[in-house]
């Protein structure tokens, strides 16, 4: 699946996903470059939810 959004919303997309409070964005932020990819797992088995990378932008380089 792939999701686009600006990078407020996605600091709670992510925080949704890895199950913080999201009242916790008041004093924490993910902060994401413009262009970036986030790659957001879920284990198979447990369900366990992790953020392999954030605001990877490799592939904006030439």
């Amino acid at each position: 699946m792939v999701v686009v959004t600006h990078g407020g919303t996605a600091s709670i997309v992510i925080a949704y996903w890895i199950g913080m409070p999201l009242n916790s964005l008041s004093v924490a932020s993910f902060r994401l470059s413009p262009g970036s990819i986030t790659h957001l797992r879920e284990d198979d088995y447990f369900h366990n939810r992790a953020v392999d990378s954030l605001s990877d932008t490799t592939h904006l380089t030439s």
